[in-house]
């Protein structure tokens, strides 16, 4: 008797949508592919700000345009004073990263906001098509660092600049 031996057929994969593009033209910037549960919030010349998964919020920003080089690791130091001086403020330490658009450092944080604890990671870099502070606030609640930093790098690297209007 013979046995036939063939591939057993797969249900076919739901199509996954491809991931939505984010432009804040007043920014000069765009989120190449938005990560999975962020949603858009708020996209004004003030800022980009995302919700996250779980509580969280992902705000973008950026800074007054330089004449002068910006120093990065003072951005760091300045954050880790305002960290320190929260009410029940602990710094957690900061990283310097390799991205995309350039050398990055983080700021971590916990303190009382509103009388509520929350833990913030801040990213500060250099805008990718101006020379502007860029900043990325990452608030999560407690002891979440480990997946939320992840999730924040993830969004980083999805930054691009696509310059000013008229500019």
């Amino acid at each position: 008797m013979a046995m036939a031996a063939g591939c057993a057929s797969e249900a076919p994969q739901p199509a996954t949508p491809p991931a939505e593009r984010v432009e804040a033209a007043e920014l000069g910037l765009a989120v190449a592919a938005l990560p999975p549960g962020f949603e858009v919030v708020e996209n004004d010349a003030r800022a980009l700000v995302l919700s996250g998964p779980g509580e969280t919020r992902l705000r973008i920003a950026i800074g007054p345009a330089e004449r002068a080089g910006i120093n990065l690791v003072e951005a760091v130091k300045a954050r880790r004073a305002e960290i320190e001086a929260a009410p029940g403020g602990v710094y957690l330490g900061n990283r310097e990263l390799m991205t995309p658009i350039g050398t990055a450092f983080t700021a971590r944080g916990s303190f009382e906001r509103d009388g509520e604890a929350v833990e913030e990671t801040v990213v500060y870099a250099l805008h990718p098509s101006a020379n502007r502070l860029l900043t990325l606030t990452y608030a999560y609640p407690p002891g979440e660092a480990e997946t939320r930093v992840q999730e924040l790098i993830s969004v980083l690297g999805e930054v691009e600049g696509i310059g000013f209007p008229g500019g």
